[in-house]
Parts: C-alpha cells; sequence; structure tokens
C-alpha cells in the first residue's frame, strides 16, 4: 500500500511544481545568463570607459604556421601535412581539396585494412618487386611528409628516421634472400623428384 504524502506534510510546507520551481530555475537561468552577458560586454564597456591596457589584442593569425601546441603526435604528422597539401588547391576535379584528402585517406586505410585478404589470397605467388616498390614508395613518403610536417627537424627526430630507414633497408633486404632462397629450395626439391 503506497503512503500518501500529504499526510507527512502540512498543506503550508508543499508546493507545486508548476508554476513555483519553473519561476525559480528561470530566475537563476536569467542571472546566469546576465553575468555572462556581463563579462562579453566588458572589454568594450572599458574601452569606451577609456580604461586601457586590461585588454590584450594578440597578433594577427598566420594561416600558414601551425602552433606547435596543435600539430599532432609524430605517427600522424604525415596524414596532417597531407591535408595541409591538399587544401591549397581549392577543387580537385570538382571536388573540394579537403574532401578530396580525407576520402583518399580513406581508401588508403580500406587498401591497409583488406590487404591480409589479399596477401592470403596471393600467397602462392612469390613477392614481385613491384610490391616492394610500392612498399618502398609508401614508406618513404610517409617519412617525408613525416619531416616536412616538422620542418625544421629536430636532430633527435631526423637521428630516428635515419635509423629507421636503415632498420627498414636491412628488413627488406633479409626478406629478398629469404625469399630467394625459400624460391630455390623449392626450385631444387622439384629438381630432384
Amino acid at each position: 500500500m503506497a503512503v500518501d504524502y500529504r499526510d507527512q506534510y502540512t498543506r503550508k510546507q508543499l508546493e507545486p511544481f508548476w508554476p513555483n520551481e519553473i519561476i525559480k530555475m528561470v530566475v537563476v537561468v536569467l542571472c546566469t545568463l546576465t553575468v555572462i552577458m556581463a563579462f562579453v560586454a566588458l572589454p568594450t564597456v572599458l574601452e569606451w570607459a577609456g580604461v586601457e591596457g586590461l585588454v590584450h589584442e594578440e597578433e594577427p593569425a598566420n594561416p600558414r604556421v601551425t602552433p606547435e601546441h596543435i600539430k599532432p603526435e609524430w605517427y600522424f604528422l604525415a596524414v596532417y601535412q597531407y591535408l595541409k597539401l591538399m587544401e591549397y588547391p581549392q577543387q580537385w576535379f570538382g571536388i573540394d581539396g579537403k574532401l578530396l584528402g580525407v576520402l583518399s585517406q580513406g581508401v588508403f586505410v580500406v587498401a591497409v585494412v583488406a590487404l591480409p585478404f589479399w596477401y592470403r589470397r596471393k600467397s602462392h605467388r612469390a613477392m614481385t618487386i613491384a610490391y616492394y616498390t610500392v612498399v618502398t614508395i609508401f614508406v618513404a613518403l610517409f617519412l617525408i611528409l613525416t619531416i616536412w610536417a616538422i620542418w625544421p627537424p629536430n636532430p633527435l627526430f631526423v637521428a630516428l628516421t635515419a635509423l629507421a630507414v636503415v632498420v627498414f633497408t636491412a628488413l627488406m633486404i633479409q626478406e629478398r634472400r629469404n625469399i630467394r632462397r625459400l624460391l630455390h629450395d623449392d626450385h631444387e626439391s622439384k629438381v630432384q623428384r
């Protein structure tokens, strides 16, 4: 059995939600907006009153230079630079440059996601020089765009990039040797049969 709240309180303690609570909320909201608008209008009022030096005007923004606190992490610098490059020709084939930049990166992401499935289907074939060339070009473009985005580069970053290029090249050479050895062993086993 439900308890009737009217039995617990006197009639004077009970007040209706509408309009009493709504009016209180409206008053609070209007007071808050008044304070906010006062802060918004304060610089203009101070300037009109002749009080100067309180409002600090910054230099105009330079659209060609990105402030350091806005630049992305190093692994997104290539994407960042690519999008910056795509925005300057305003139109590419009738499509906005920024939109085309985002869409083309979407195509690249889909290609990277689909790569394992494509590779599995082609696994019976040996890697071709075209595959290595495409991978090398993509890695080189990534490094070039990354360095370009932080130009002038930090010496530590240049050293790490050079080390990464050397390691990548060594791994590619080692992988190529392994593939050649496997192909050679496979060929010899077929000849012996």
